[in-house]
């Protein structure tokens, strides 16, 4: 049972863990990937335009995600940008979809509609890592722990056809799919009803049927979001590194810096 219970939550752990990662890792890439391009262009209106366009496979999915979502589950939709806006309070939005937000919505149909870019983003990223990287035999390889593994499955990853390409989209779509503090508004409402639900029927005698969808479907989904979340921390590492060592070298040949409030 301890190890059945281990099985079980580990993936879970592992994506609480992640997600707060991969929002950290966003942020930072956001400000400095903008410092970049503004120490390239020294002009902040040509930095957001150059910034928008690198971010814009992500953008396009992260809002599409939203509408489809929305009219899935019947809520009307109004306009939708794909246009980046400096916001009043210094923030650069994106892009946005207007859905009608009536108080027969409910918190569940609008996490649904704010979560879907998470949703639809981790299934494209789990779909370029599975399908394209072969993640699944760069990990086998991995697990084999010889000395010359980590070489192998880099050899493997490298050799990936249009591998910069695939892990440009990577890159765009993993930095965009995390919901925004907006989306994320109905989400304390969802979690409620959902705590509500669960110690009632808890409470009712239930606790098999508890337990059964926990080391299920449950663990299965959480399972391949912590995938598609450690693909997306590698991912972030490699953009990162490159990101600060650009931003070190234009500021060193233009003789600036970016201060970062």
């Amino acid at each position: 049972m301890e190890q059945t219970l281990y099985d079980t939550l580990t993936p879970i752990f592992w994506a609480a863990f992640a997600f707060p990662v991969v929002l950290f890792m966003q942020r930072w890439i956001n400000r400095h990937l903008q410092g970049v391009t503004l120490l390239l262009t020294g002009r902040a209106n040509w930095s957001i335009i150059i910034y928008a366009v690198i971010m814009f496979p992500g953008v396009l999915l992260h809002e599409l995600s939203h509408w489809i979502t929305a009219n899935l589950l019947g809520v009307r939709t109004g306009r939708f940008s794909l246009l980046p806006k400096l916001q009043d309070d210094g923030s650069l939005r994106l892009g946005y979809v207007e859905y009608y937000k009536s108080p027969d919505v409910g918190p569940v149909r609008e996490t649904l509609i704010g979560g879907a870019p998470l949703i639809f983003g981790t299934s494209t990223v789990l779909i370029i890592g599975l399908l394209v990287f072969d993640a699944t035999s760069v990990l086998n390889i991995l697990q084999d722990g010889t000395p010359d593994s980590l070489s192998v499955a880099l050899n493997q990853i490298f050799s990936t056809n249009d591998f910069w390409l695939w892990l440009y989209l990577l890159f765009a779509i993993s930095n965009a799919m995390m919901p925004s503090p907006s989306d994320r508004r109905a989400w304390p409402a969802f979690l409620i009803i959902m705590g509500v639900v669960t110690t009632l029927l808890y409470i009712l005698g239930f606790q098999e049927a508890l337990w059964r969808g926990l080391t299920g479907p449950v663990v299965t989904i959480f399972g391949y979001i912590g995938l598609a979340l450690s693909m997306t921390i590698a991912v972030n590492l490699i953009f990162m590194l490159i990101i600060g060592f650009l931003e070190w070298l234009i500021g060193r040949v233009r003789g600036a810096h970016i201060q970062y409030g």
